[in-house]
């Protein structure tokens, strides 16, 4: 079975569970469901799948392998990392525990990723540069501000891999650009090793993704 096959066994039935379970208790979040479907979509692994072939080079070239993924959300991201690349020393960093806990099942029979229960910006301030590599694929969600800090925090030769969009209807993207040019430039990077935006199925918007330092 491919870990798409796996994933997408996962996610149908973590819905499940989230569906029987609000049948008897109201408490019970069932945007969830929308929100697993979400990101597992054909966009969102298809960014993600790209993502990992253009870092992956980067991670084999450096010291220890080691890697945060920033916003990690359900760990997606994680698993097609660690599918790709086993060696990596992955570590999912999200501020939502339920997608913590979510996204330890949508792993399972696949690989085994080290979750972490932080917000993003508190967990730059403790690492103290201790990653090659760092990932965040939703700076269409954070302030721009805190973008530009978390950049200035990381050690002096670690790699960052960023990704935004122009999908400014979402009520929640903050921190959209009309082009790559334009995300480039926000980042206040001091090198520039790749840069490239990729259609969405659909052409509703364009990602945009930066690997520097």
């Amino acid at each position: 079975m491919s870990y798409k096959e796996q994933l997408y066994k996962n996610a149908l039935k973590e819905i499940q569970r989230i569906y029987k379970e609000s049948q008897y208790n109201p408490a019970v979040d069932l945007y969830r469901s929308f929100d697993i479907i979400n990101s597992v979509n054909d966009n969102q692994i298809a960014s993600k799948e790209w993502l990992a072939d253009k870092i992956i080079p980067y991670i084999e070239k450096s010291d220890h392998k080691r890697v945060c993924l920033l916003g990690g959300w359900y760990g997606v991201l994680g698993i097609i990392l660690k599918t790709k690349y086993p060696d990596a020393e992955l570590a999912s960093v999200d501020s939502d525990e339920e997608c913590i806990n979510i996204g330890k099942k949508l792993s399972t029979g696949i690989c085994k990723l080290n979750f972490k229960h932080e917000d993003a910006l508190d967990y730059m301030l403790d690492i103290d540069g201790k990653h090659d590599i760092i990932i965040n694929t939703s700076c269409e969600h954070m302030e721009k501000n805190d973008i530009i800090l978390m950049n200035n925090l990381k050690g002096k030769h670690t790699i960052v891999c960023l990704q935004s969009n122009n999908y400014h209807s979402i009520q929640s993207h903050i921190n959209t650009y009309d082009s790559l040019n334009e995300f480039v430039e926000s980042l206040k990077l001091s090198e520039i090793f790749y840069k490239e935006e990729m259609e969405a199925p659909g052409g509703e918007y364009n990602r945009y993704m930066v690997i520097g330092r």
